[in-house]
């Protein structure tokens, strides 16, 4: 079907579609949901504890944990990360971490918000 001729029948879906493709534009060959909604969680709760996400979400630690690697600057395996959210020690208990938005994830955190609003 010629995408030109098409007419949009159901606006959500075609923010849903957009939003879907603001997150391959990320270079990542694969971006699974679980990943995905990691990554909207923490946008939405910057600077938001592990844990409070592990029990958010209802994924287990290890599959967080496992998601905001990939996020992070170092993906498992040694390999790159996608570098849009950075996992730091909580000040006041070291053995707990936050997560934040790095800029990159703040630009993407924008870049989809803009595309919601459309």
């Amino acid at each position: 079907m010629d995408s030109s001729t098409s007419k949009v029948t159901n606006q959500p879906m075609i923010k849903a579609y957009l939003l879907t493709e603001v997150l391959r534009a990320t270079g990542e060959r694969e971006f699974p949901l679980q990943l995905a909604s990691t990554f909207f969680w923490i946008a939405a709760h910057d600077g938001c504890r592990q844990e409070d996400l592990v029990n958010a979400t209802s994924m287990s630690s290890s599959s967080v944990s496992r998601n905001v690697s990939w996020l992070g600057p170092r993906h498992r395996l040694g390999k790159d990360g996608l570098k849009l959210v950075i996992r730091e020690k909580d000040p006041r208990d070291p053995k707990r971490y936050r997560l934040f938005l790095t800029p990159k994830g703040k630009q993407l955190s924008s870049l989809i918000q803009n595309t919601l609003d459309k």
